[in-house]
């Protein structure tokens, strides 16, 4: 009898691709696999064989997952992880597993057989790998099942960049003049960047259209993915565009403001390149501007420079 499994990754779109990674490597082996996310179906031509549902109400979470043999669920620190372990905590319910990116003894409750607590030394997408592989005692890879249609041409526009300015968190945001001034310093040397930025936020970014550069209209995660994966390069911050890129083998550069932190959350597929600001930069209680400040501490002519080493 085949196994019946829900993967409910955290809210964010990034995290999604990550944990597709579970839902595929459950599916070669065999499981009928329902992956539960708002977002992700946008995405579902991409991931042929995949089935995509939102995610129920939190009244209707008991009676929707006491469906399936096994639950796998990326921790969010959100009251729904409660309610999942005090209802399946039962050895005639469903199996579940919580996967811990970052796990405290003193933030969370004991680990059981079936939960998984993330190394912070290597990578979400390699965890996830790792963490599979312990659970079904097989041979797992990161392959998440994503595949391009077939009227696409992998990096089509060589001297495109897509510069994704934004993300769900504003504090992981480069400063929005600085990603301006990279991008005429690439149009100076030939490239042609595009600022991408999701529907709900494209009001706030048209002034860069006056600036002579081009802002597509992006109504779907799919048209996002057919624009990036057919660019040469991407540009953003620790983000959902990275994640995307890599997925798809697109040569990425990443903003963010801590190398300790982005070990675990870089792109994990194609390796992208991080900047971070100088460690000298003072992070000492009561000062804290590496943390609260980081964005003025990364300079244009570091990106650039930082972004040639990707193109050479």
């Amino acid at each position: 009898m085949t196994s019946k499994v829900a993967v409910l990754p955290a809210l964010g779109i990034g995290d999604a691709l990550l944990m597709m990674i579970a839902s595929h490597q459950l599916h070669l082996a065999g499981c009928d696999v329902t992956t539960f996310h708002n977002a992700l179906p946008e995405l579902s031509s991409w991931f042929p064989g995949h089935r995509f549902a939102p995610l129920p109400s939190r009244d209707a979470w008991i009676e929707t997952l006491s469906h399936f043999d096994k639950i796998l669920i990326e921790n969010d620190n959100s009251p729904a992880l409660s309610l999942l372990r005090s209802a399946f905590d039962n050895p005639s319910g469903p199996k579940l597993s919580i996967f811990y990116p970052s796990y405290s003894p003193s933030k969370h409750p004991p680990l059981s057989p079936y939960d998984q607590a993330f190394s912070p030394h290597i990578s979400m997408a390699d965890n996830i790998e790792s963490a599979l592989s312990n659970l079904l005692s097989i041979p797992t890879t990161k392959d998440n099942g994503i595949q391009a249609p077939l009227h696409l041409t992998h990096r089509l526009h060589a001297n495109r960049v897509i510069i994704h300015p934004t993300s769900r968190v504003k504090q992981k945001n480069w400063l929005p003049e600085r990603f301006v001034a990279l991008a005429q310093k690439l149009q100076k040397k030939g490239l042609i960047p595009y600022f991408c930025v999701s529907p709900s936020e494209r009001h706030h970014w048209l002034w860069v259209e006056k600036k002579g550069f081009l802002l597509p209209s992006l109504p779907t995660l799919s048209s996002l993915a057919e624009l990036i994966y057919e660019s040469g390069y991407v540009i953003g911050n620790d983000s959902l565009a990275g994640h995307l890129a890599s997925n798809l083998h697109i040569p990425t550069l990443i903003l963010a403001d801590d190398p300790k932190r982005m070990r675990l959350w870089q792109p994990g597929w194609l390796p992208g390149k991080c900047i971070f600001p100088p460690s000298w930069i003072p992070n000492l209680k009561g000062f804290r501007w590496r943390e609260k400040k980081w964005q003025h501490f990364i300079t244009v002519r570091a990106a650039l420079k930082a972004f040639e080493k990707i193109v050479a």
